[in-house]
Order: C-alpha cells, then structure tokens, then sequence
C-alpha cells in the first residue's frame, strides 16, 4: 500500500490548482495554460502545464495532477 500523500506533494498540488481558474474546466492544455496566464501564473507553473498533452480534456485539478505524473488521494490509499 503506497503512503498518504505528503504535506509537501498536498501543497504543490494546490499551489498548481490556485493558477487553474474554474472557467478553464473542463478544458485542454491550451484552455489551461490560457487561464494560468491570465491569473499571472509563475514560469514553473506554466511549463508544468505546456508538458500535458494537447488532445486531453480535463475536468478537475486532480485530473491536471495525474496526467503530470503526480499520485492522488485515491492513488494513494490503493
């Protein structure tokens, strides 16, 4: 069984999702880094995102997470 996620991997997923407006999901790559742009995002976060694929839809930040590589709550506990 995989460990809780960690308080750094819980902050760096909600650092991500605070440059993610609403408005940009469900949304592509292109939606997403669009509404990060507008919201001022950090160069970090913007590379971040330009490395999703371009012909996914994404319905929430959890979604945005994994597709980066990162584990979930649900991943976690499995």
């Amino acid at each position: 069984m995989e460990p809780e996620l960690t308080h750094a991997e819980i902050e760096a997923r909600s650092r991500l999702g605070r440059f993610i407006p609403l408005a940009s999901l469900p949304g592509d790559r292109d939606d997403l880094v669009a509404g990060a742009t507008d919201l001022n995002a950090p160069d970090d976060v913007l590379a971040e995102l330009e490395r999703l694929p371009e012909d996914e839809l994404f319905e929430t930040v959890s979604e945005v997470w994994a597709a980066l590589g990162h584990r979930n709550e649900d991943a976690a506990r499995r």
